[in-house]
């Protein structure tokens, strides 16, 4: 049973790390466009008003695809729980290298100095 287990958890866990891939891939591809757009109309020496609304539309975007991103690491940690409460806790499928709950809880904010 327990190979059984640890067959269906590969199989999610394949399927979590292609959705975490496409997830930051999406959020780097906005984030481009987004410091495209007004590069851009700076080239073009055009007006500021000239593209801001498709500007804040894709800042949007990124915005919700950040918190899609911190939603599929939410789903990450509950399959890891969930594989803790069914015994396959001695397992890894993902990355090595796991951030510690305390640096998670740094703050990384810009600080003048004093």
């Amino acid at each position: 049973m327990r190979a059984q287990r640890q067959a269906i958890a590969q199989h999610v866990a394949k399927h979590l790390f292609a959705a975490e891939e496409a997830v930051d891939l999406a959020v780097a591809r906005i984030a481009e466009l987004n410091a495209a757009l007004p590069l851009a109309r700076l080239d073009a020496r055009l007006s500021a008003a000239v593209g801001q609304d498709a500007l804040i539309q894709s800042a949007n975007a990124l915005m919700l695809l950040t918190e899609t991103r911190g939603r599929i690491v939410a789903t990450h940690a509950s399959l890891k729980q969930a594989g803790d409460d069914i015994g396959l806790a001695a397992l890894s499928y993902g990355d090595l290298i796991k951030p510690s709950r305390a640096l998670r809880e740094v703050d990384f904010r810009l600080r003048t100095a004093t």
